[in-house]
């Protein structure tokens, strides 16, 4: 399970981010995944909540909704980091 969950750290990581710690709460009957994220840029750290557990989602959505979070946050990704993890379409 540990190897499973350090590539959503590793893709945290690949924007140039810490991920600080992660909480599994329940929301309206069913578990959902909280991360915390801190951004070295702005010493800002940000609550993203996934919306369900991370292991429900694949690389590509666990990407969508972090880079919603981010968004909805106020943190700007550099689109030169986004460009190396996203695949090229």
């Amino acid at each position: 399970m540990t190897r499973v969950l350090s590539r959503y750290r590793f893709l945290v990581e690949a924007l140039g981010l810490r991920q600080v710690d992660v909480y599994r709460v329940r929301e309206g009957g069913r578990e959902v995944d909280i991360l915390r994220v801190y951004d070295p840029s702005t010493s800002k750290v940000v609550i993203v909540n996934l919306g369900a557990l991370r292991e429900s989602l694949d690389q590509r959505e666990f990407l969508d909704r972090l880079l919603k979070g981010l968004a909805e946050a106020g943190v700007r990704v550099s689109e030169k980091r986004l460009s190396r993890i996203l695949p090229q379409r």
